[in-house]
């Protein structure tokens, strides 16, 4: 058995089917079982705007993806499997995080991670002017996040804090986080959630090097 390891730059994992959020979030409500009406009525929006998503007229903000999601008794893992079929890694690189662009947001979540792993890992990039509001974690949720450069202002329950490089926060339960950048450069930072709690990372476009 040939046991060499994959050239570089090749994913270890099966390749993916790169699927609109709307296609995803069609999927999952499929799976589900509910129809757009059910899922209107159930995040309290109406059934044209549920279609105008799964269609890909209109691109949902962070707090109403993750409204959905939960309607849905989705995750974030879910959402990024739809239409994968991930394997376990050991060692990762670039070809292997997966990317996701909702409208504003741009991030890369570990495609090697399984449906509803207990961990995810998300690298972020926050170009100025992202907002993501407030965005309330479940109880069930824990995020630890660390900013690798620029700067971020991160309230958590009314506690606002800007945090630079080698700085971070933690979330746990129940709680209300909104990320903005508020200066003139770009911020990139990781996370990593347990039981997959939605990412709020919000980006203008593709992740920039730096130099």
């Amino acid at each position: 058995m040939d046991k060499r390891p994959a050239p570089a730059g090749e994913s270890p994992h099966e390749p993916t089917t790169n699927l609109s959020v709307g296609q995803r979030l069609k999927e999952l409500r499929e799976r589900s079982g509910a129809s757009q009406r059910d899922l209107a009525r159930r995040s309290g929006m109406s059934p044209a705007s549920i279609s105008a998503i799964e269609l890909g007229k209109v691109s949902p903000s962070v707090q109403t993806l993750k409204r959905l999601l939960d309607c849905l008794g989705e995750t974030l893992a879910d959402f990024f499997s739809v239409g994968a079929r991930p394997k376990p890694v050991t060692f990762f690189g670039p070809a292997d995080l997966e990317e996701v662009s909702l409208g504003l947001i741009h991030y890369h979540q570990l495609g090697g991670a399984l449906n509803r792993d207990t961990l995810q890992f998300v690298w972020a990039t926050v170009n100025p002017g992202s907002d993501t509001h407030s965005v309330t974690h479940q109880p069930y949720d824990a995020e630890i996040g660390f900013v690798l450069s620029g700067r971020i202002e991160v309230s958590i329950d009314g506690e606002t804090r800007v945090l630079g490089p080698g700085e971070g926060y933690v979330i746990r339960g129940h709680k209300k986080i909104r990320i903005r950048n508020i200066f003139g450069e770009d911020c990139q930072y990781i996370f990593v959630s347990s039981t997959a709690g939605l990412p709020t990372a919000l980006v203008a476009g593709p992740r920039q090097r730096t130099k």
